[in-house]
């Protein structure tokens, strides 16, 4: 657990990156060359060091431990899943260091067969926990903690899915050095360290292509704030909204009138949707004709038993039910947050799925929404990803393929209080921009509302829970980083070699079985 819980030092908002080499180096250590069902169990404790504090935020967001301990034993099942494979997989005499001259890797050295099986396993996981089941769920992801290290360039080659591997690789080489230097062996400690070295340093000398290619727009990005016991501001009809609007209505004094592109606000900043209530339209429009520019609300729209979750374009002088507005519309929900599978089935295990007393459905529009520049009489295609859709590479992939020249993020953090959830999304926020070649605009109705430049470094930031605006010109862009070119093909690759390593570690195992069986019936004889 203690290696997990090393592991978890390096996510926000404690930030110590480089202990994941320690976390992840360790249970690589402490699994190799033991047999499935010990590897199984130390690779479960593991997953519980690490995922416990990590996802702290659902009790808090819950008000009870339920969902957190489902979701963090959950989540520990892959790391538990990854513990066997790799007892599995380091028994076999490839990596204990038997090999024979036919074999095509007889002359890599036996330490670095184990350097490269561990972080390939390691990352098949990783990358299977963030796709299935349910779309996954990547909080977590080794990439997610190097929005502060070197090896954060890469991502624009290689995506989440390769910064992983890289981190992988390099911890398993720092575990591979103190093997070495345990056993008094010089050479192989300098190579594992200079190998760890390189593998997270090289990478700040990529090319990261980062210009304006679109020309710039001018957006501003309101945090409204929500009061503490946010479950009651959400249901004092109007005074989230309302929050948004004054935040509004001051940066149109700051800035003044037609001075900025755009406005976005947060994800549920509209507690009563504008386009069903007309007082909710007033309010939102007085504050996009004060500022005389479009405004990007987040709003909730009720269809008979079902909800969405939309982000739409209100412009100065729009009418409730006479204009139709522009939205992106949420295309992953959270299951067991925002919708219930199975909800019939979940309720024998606890009555509390039914907080979730409408479920939410996904959009199956655009991952794009276009908004007017009203000061360059042109308009703006922008990736769209609201709140945790922020951790999907290929959720923010499609908008920018779509055309998207920055991304835009409205979360609601107001129901996580002051938990790491804000500040690991907007880690992962920094890591996308990499990622995509793209700025981010991030806006939240409590904090952190950020403008992130696409080299991932944060160019400004509000303060948590305080009602604050920011101001910026973001650069636009139309060209597509390696990643995106590459899309899921990284993770494909890494998912087969993975599955084939397992595969001849189930194999050698039963070898290994049906061989002491023979020798036990000849000793019988």
């Amino acid at each position: 657990m203690l290696a997990g819980l090393a592991t978890y030092t390096a996510f926000p908002p404690i930030n110590l990156w480089w202990s994941s080499l320690i976390g992840v180096g360790t249970l690589m250590l402490l699994v190799r060359g033991r047999r499935f069902w010990p590897g199984t169990g130390l690779g479960l404790f593991y997953g519980l060091g690490l995922f416990t504090p990590l996802l702290h935020f659902t009790m808090v967001g819950m008000g009870n431990p339920i969902g957190w301990i489902a979701l963090t034993l959950f989540e520990s099942l892959y790391l538990a899943g990854l513990g066997g494979a790799w007892a599995l997989v380091s028994r076999l005499p490839l990596l204990e260091g038997a090999s024979s001259g036919r074999n095509p890797l007889h002359h890599v050295p036996a330490g670095a067969r184990g350097v490269l099986a561990f972080a390939l396993l390691w990352s098949g996981v990783e990358e299977l926990r963030s796709v299935w089941p349910l779309g996954g769920f990547p909080f977590g992801r080794l990439a997610f903690a190097m929005a502060d290290a070197p090896v954060l360039p890469a991502a624009a080659y290689v995506g989440s899915t390769g910064v992983g591997l890289l981190v992988a690789l390099a911890a398993a080489c720092v575990a591979h050095m103190a093997k070495t230097l345990y056993e008094r062996r010089l050479v192989p400690v300098v190579v594992s360290t200079a190998l760890a070295a390189a593998l997270l340093v090289a990478p700040r000398l990529l090319p990261l292509d980062t210009r304006a290619e679109n020309g710039t727009v001018r957006v501003g990005a309101v945090q409204g704030n929500v009061a503490t016991d946010f479950e009651d501001a959400f249901n004092r009809a109007l005074e989230v909204t309302g929050n948004h609007a004054e935040a509004t209505r001051k940066l149109a004094d700051d800035v003044g009138p037609g001075n900025l592109d755009m406005v976005i606000w947060p994800e549920n900043s509209a507690d009563l949707d504008p386009r069903d209530y007309p007082a909710s339209a007033a309010i939102v429009d007085e504050a996009a004709q004060a500022v005389q520019a479009p405004v990007l609300v987040g709003a909730v729209p009720f269809v008979d038993d079902i909800r969405y979750n939309d982000v739409l374009v209100w412009n100065p002088g729009d009418v409730s039910g006479k204009t139709t507005h522009p939205y992106y519309r949420k295309h992953r929900p959270v299951p067991f947050a925002e919708y219930i599978p199975a909800r019939s089935l979940v309720r024998r295990l606890t009555t509390q799925v039914d907080r979730v007393g409408i479920d939410m459905l996904p959009g199956t529009g655009s991952s794009t929404l276009t908004v007017p520049a009203v000061s360059q009489d042109r308009e703006v295609t922008f990736a769209m990803g609201i709140c945790f859709e922020v951790a999907y590479d290929d959720a923010l992939r499609t908008g920018v393929r779509q055309g998207g020249q920055a991304i835009v993020i409205p979360t609601n953090n107001a129901s996580f209080l002051d938990s790491g959830e804000a500040a690991q999304q907007l880690a992962q926020g920094r890591v996308q921009a990499v990622v995509h070649g793209r700025s981010v605009i991030q806006a939240s109705t409590v904090g952190y509302t950020a403008i992130i430049n696409p080299r991932g470094e944060v160019e400004q930031v509000t303060r948590p829970y305080t009602q604050a605006s920011l101001v910026a010109d973001v650069p636009l862009r139309s060209s597509q980083t390696v990643a995106d070119r590459l899309g899921p093909v990284p993770g494909l690759i890494i998912l087969a070699g993975a599955g084939l390593l397992l595969s001849a570690g189930i194999v050698g195992q039963v070898r290994l079985r049906r061989k002491t069986t023979a020798q036990v019936h000849r000793r019988r004889r």
